[in-house]
């Protein structure tokens, strides 16, 4: 009813007879279903690439803020009236 590392409760009760326990799982018989970078394997890429994508946010941020803030500006004085 739990997983095994975590014993996150699944709310469903497994038989044995459920489990294959022919499969070889070897690893030479048993490739991974993703590639490793896709996993997180290289973690300085995905920290470049998180750098990269949030320095474009952060750029994207910087230049909505004036029209935002002008906006904003003209809403107070349009509605103090």
């Amino acid at each position: 009813r739990k997983l095994l590392l975590s014993q996150r409760e699944l709310g469903a009760s497994f038989e044995v007879e459920a489990v294959q326990s022919g499969l070889d799982l070897t690893p030479e018989n048993s490739p991974e279903l993703f590639p490793g970078e896709a996993m997180g394997e290289d973690a300085l890429r995905l920290l470049r690439d998180y750098r990269r994508l949030h320095a474009s946010v952060r750029k994207t941020v910087r230049a909505s803020l004036a029209p935002v803030e002008a906006t904003v500006a003209w809403g107070k004085r349009k509605f103090q009236r």
